[in-house]
């Protein structure tokens, strides 16, 4: 048949050519039919991409806003929230409160924009691993593939975008996840996500029950909505029996759920990341808090990635001081437009952090420490299951606590880090092993809690004295002569589990509040 239709097009040319030598007879001219312009390119919704082991991921694309039929564009993932779908409204602006860029900024600036529900939500198939390598980092990949193929994708090469990725929470881990193992990321933005998911919610052993309850019963809920689809199911049975045990008496992780949930993020993770990276963190964060982001700053920047750190008030908690402006959306389409376009722009310095005023301050790294507010002080409090303080997510000033009033600086100073607690304490109780929590108040402010932040102290009461030193959770504070911080040590804090141990303890405590050195105030 191919022969055929060969000889076929060998006569038709022959037959044009001799009609062609033939005398021609004048006929008049038709009118020239009115160009038709190319589509410009479409939005496509609830695309199925089929993952590595058959699961659907839902999964939509949105060409750059004014992009023409033919022109190409880089393009950037933006990952949901934790137990959210992806968008599918192109018109999402930028949410201050928790630091995520959304769609329409991206497109306005010339970005193809890629959003998807994650494994286990929305009307994605399968089980929620929590951002696991094996799991949902090759659905990012699988993601990548189909971005690749798309017509509106400039590419670096065959199969390999130019490709950003933003998202803030679920969204912003799966960020460090995906640019370890898939080297055709370029460049990263992860916003208020984790370092590890056993010290953010397991810190010190203590599990972080607010956070914990809401987040494992959004996952149950929309585990039965998606059942509802044909899904399996949010969560996986790792993830189901961390939940289990950590809402349930006595609280404690068992050492295979600890185990899993180390394995999904460790060092290696963050040190083979080659993209440049964009960290944003909330201060007043109190599921994944700066310490978090800080071990993650430190991991690429030590490796020579281009990295930068922006602080911001807001994240998983509640600022209780001034947001200050939005430098978020500035801040990433430079970062975007410095490493996707290679254009020359100042993404400014490489570690801005803000204080309670709102007044964001730069440096050309982790803050220098040059000094230290200092307090020391002795009490005895009733640790109790009854004890009560803080809000859910939030922290509060306690009712009953031992209090350390913290020397003033004689001028205006940046607090700015973790704050060092040595406690030596006594006690006797049947439940030996409990916790108590520090925190730093600001008395000349309404008593405000840093941050909202508190850390989990563990106690041994088994009637002998016990001295330890640890570092608290860090704080961004700016104090003067009039400032009164004080540290509390409290009995409870309802943002970690409930107190196991009824006991009459004596504390003696000593704190030192790290200074820093006083860096330029960014405009």
């Amino acid at each position: 048949m191919r022969k055929n239709l060969g000889i076929l097009a060998v006569s038709a040319a022959l037959l044009g050519s001799s009609l062609a030598a033939a005398p021609a007879v004048a006929a008049p001219a038709a009118p020239a039919a009115p160009a038709i312009a190319a589509p410009a390119p479409a939005i496509r919704t609830d695309v199925v991409i089929t993952s590595f082991d058959g699961t659907p991921i839902h999964t939509n694309f949105f060409p750059a806003t004014g992009l023409a039929a033919g022109q190409k564009a880089p393009t950037v993932m933006v990952g949901p929230g934790f137990g959210l779908p992806g968008g599918r409204l192109p018109l999402t602006s930028t949410s201050t409160l928790i630091g995520s860029i959304g769609i329409a900024p991206l497109r306005d600036a010339g970005y193809n924009v890629v959003t998807w529900d994650p494994r286990g939500f929305g009307l994605s198939g399968g089980e929620a691993y929590v951002n696991n390598p094996a799991y949902e980092g090759r659905d990012g990949s699988a993601i990548i593939d189909y971005i690749a193929a798309q017509p509106e994708a400039r590419l670096d090469s065959p199969g390999d975008p130019v490709l950003g990725m933003a998202g803030a929470s679920y969204g912003g881990g799966i960020q460090f996840v995906l640019a370890s193992q898939d080297q055709r990321v370029d460049a990263i933005t992860p916003t208020i996500a984790w370092n590890d998911l056993t010290t953010s919610l397991y810190k010190a052993g203590s599990f972080k029950s607010g956070w914990g309850a809401l987040l494992c019963a959004e996952g149950t809920a929309l585990g039965q909505l998606g059942s509802l689809v044909g899904n399996q199911g949010a969560l996986a049975a790792p993830v189901r029996k961390a939940c289990q045990e950590g809402l349930t008496y006595p609280n404690q992780l068992s050492a295979e759920s600890i185990a899993y949930f180390e394995s999904l993020t460790p060092d290696s993770l963050f040190t083979s990341i080659t993209a440049p990276t964009l960290i944003i963190q909330g201060t007043a964060d109190t599921l994944f808090t700066l310490d978090e982001a800080r071990r993650n700053y430190e991991l690429i920047r030590g490796t020579g990635t281009p990295t930068k750190m922006l602080q911001f008030c807001g994240g998983h908690g509640l600022c209780n001081s001034v947001a200050g402006p939005d430098r978020i959306t500035p801040a990433v389409l430079n970062w975007f437009a410095r490493y996707l376009r290679n254009e020359p722009v100042d993404t400014g310095a490489a570690f801005q952090f803000i204080d309670q005023a709102g007044v964001t301050r730069g440096a050309p790294g982790y803050p220098q420490v040059t000094g230290a507010l200092s307090g020391a002080g002795r009490g005895s409090i009733i640790l109790s299951p009854a004890a009560v303080s803080g809000a859910v997510v939030a922290a509060a000033v306690a009712p009953v606590a031992v209090n350390v009033p913290i020397s003033a600086p004689t001028v205006t100073t940046s607090v700015y880090g973790a704050p060092q607690l040595t406690l030596t304490y006594r006690g006797s109780a049947r439940q030996a092993n409990t916790h108590v929590y520090a925190q730093i108040i600001d008395r000349s402010r309404s008593s405000l809690v840093l941050g909202n932040q508190v850390t989990p102290v563990p106690v041994i009461l088994d009637g002998k004295e016990h001295t330890l030193t640890l570092p608290l959770e860090e704080v961004s504070y700016t104090a003067g002569p009039n400032t009164r911080l004080v540290l509390q040590i409290t009995p409870a804090t309802s943002v970690y589990a409930l107190p196991k141990a009824t006991a009459l303890t004596s504390f003696t405590a000593s704190v030192t509040v790290p200074t820093v050195a006083n860096y330029p105030a960014i405009p």
